[in-house]
């Protein structure tokens, strides 16, 4: 047998200073920042009645409206270039009158203007009577339709809808084709030299200002034009001028397409379909909504101004035809004015007068608005009612600038006139003179007020319902 002395020794001994030493605990790093749910804040409420309709809700950099709401602070104010243009001399002589181009226009536009009381109304009438094309008997037919539905009737407003979109483009169609026209010269203008051949050779197969040609339009500048610019941004990575353009092109393509005569006449059958068989329609009552509605449209059609059509001559040339800078800064400033009072998120009417009246030059604004507001008398059952504000401003030449608010409510009509410094001593006989007006003509006031003006507002200042539309989900956290 062998002995039991087998000793094992290791390479590394325990030894009992290891054993003493204290242990370094780890700390556990948590990867992200996690928020203790006790200790969140809920954000106060805020009062909805102390904001302006202009802060109701959180910036959004790529909000529209957040847009226009900027822009409606750095917008030109029309009613100045326009003053400029009707009752600065110094203006007029040292720019319009020494131009060739716009001196001769300017003449036949201040003819034009002149007016006597009735012309007046004629001018501001044509105005109300053009500011949408969904005017005329047609339109009121079916405004009186859609009042007696049930608001919840979707299938109603679908046709309805479906046709005024092809309407719309069907009437607009000349329109449509310029801009085409334009928005391919502008790409034409931003493109490589290289590749101007090949897109000048697309665009010369294009007729814009033949009707009958709409199919091959289309198809060439879906099949040919579209693909090449496409190819162009994607390969070139221009998402400047040209994009820009293209997109303008895309949207003036759909409105072609949609302003073809088989898809108005299907949005059209549609919609006297449904008015047929859901609102007791017979043939005869069918034939004459047709009537009424190409009446409307030839009466839209042949209705002019030569005042509007001398004063938009006027400033097209002012923009493309005159050297003079000052001129065409000031025409620029207007178009793009008038451009912006169209804007979808202004819910006002806007109109203008630019007058010489016995002699007498003076430049006028009207806008126009409506909202809904409760109703004062409790007896009523109808939770709201329509309040009408209008907001007049006007200069007269030698006179100065006034201004003329009107609120009317519930058949109560409130007055707020601002007059200039030189008729300051003279408010206490003005406001007894309107009174008098008003009796006459029995208006019922229940408020006037006669003030002298110390600042010129602008329409944003007055009315305070430019509000987003809330039809979105809010995601933000």
């Amino acid at each position: 047998m062998l002995d039991n002395n087998i000793s094992i020794k290791t390479n590394n001994p325990i030894s009992d200073n290891h054993l003493n030493k204290p242990k370094i605990k780890l700390e556990e790093v948590q990867p992200f920042n996690v928020v203790d749910p006790t200790k969140v804040v809920k954000p106060q409420k805020q009062d909805a009645s102390n904001q302006t309709g202009q802060n109701l809700y959180n910036y959004n950099p790529d909000s529209v409206f957040e847009k226009f709401i900027k822009s409606l602070q750095n917008s030109p104010v029309f009613a100045e270039s326009a003053r400029k243009l009707i009752l600065n001399r110094q203006f007029i002589n040292n720019n319009i009158k020494n131009d060739p181009i716009l001196s001769a226009l300017f003449k036949s536009f201040l003819e034009s203007i002149e007016m006597n009381d009735t012309e007046i109304l004629e001018f501001i009438k044509f105005q109300h009577g053009t500011y949408t094309k969904f005017n005329g008997e047609f339109f009121e037919t079916l405004r009186n339709l859609l009042s007696r539905t049930n608001p919840n009737n979707d299938d109603f407003k679908t046709a309805l809808k479906n046709f005024l979109r092809s309407y719309d483009c069907f009437v607009s169609l000349e329109e449509t084709n310029k801009s085409i026209n334009s928005a391919l010269k502008n790409i034409e203008e931003n493109l490589p030299q290289m590749l101007k051949g090949s897109f000048n050779e697309m665009t010369s197969k294009l007729l814009l200002d033949n009707a009958p040609s709409m199919d091959m339009n289309l198809n060439i500048l879906k099949n040919e034009i579209l693909p090449f610019m496409g190819r162009y941004i994607s390969k070139m990575n221009d998402f400047g001028t040209v994009k820009d353009y293209v997109s303008l092109l895309i949207h003036n393509m759909v409105r072609l397409e949609t302003a073809s005569k088989e898809n108005f006449a299907e949005s059209m059958e549609t919609l006297f379909e449904y008015i047929k068989y859901n609102f007791d329609f017979n043939e005869k009552d069918i034939e004459t909504l047709r009537l009424s509605l190409l009446n409307t449209y030839e009466a839209s059609s042949n209705i002019k101004n030569d005042s509007i059509d001398a004063f938009f001559k006027l400033i097209k040339s002012g923009i493309k035809e005159t050297e003079n800078l000052v001129s065409k800064g000031v025409m620029e400033e207007m178009t793009e004015s008038l451009l912006f009072s169209q804007n979808v998120h202004l819910p006002l009417m806007h109109m203008f007068i630019p007058l010489n009246y016995n002699g007498m030059f003076m430049f006028s604004e009207l806008w126009i608005g409506k909202t809904y507001e409760e109703s004062s008398d409790k007896k009523k059952k109808q939770e709201y009612v329509q309040t009408y504000k209008v907001f007049i401003t006007f200069d007269i030449q030698s006179l100065g600038y006034f201004e003329t608010t009107l609120v009317l409510k519930e058949s109560k009509l409130s007055l707020d006139i601002y007059v200039p410094n030189s008729l300051s001593g003279s408010i206490d006989k003005i406001r007894d003179d309107l009174i008098n007006i008003l009796d006459k003509n029995s208006l019922s006031v229940t408020n006037i007020s006669v003030q002298e003006s110390v600042k010129k507002r602008r329409f944003n200042e007055v009315f305070s319902n430019f509000i987003e539309r809330k039809i979105g989900v809010d995601v933000t956290i």
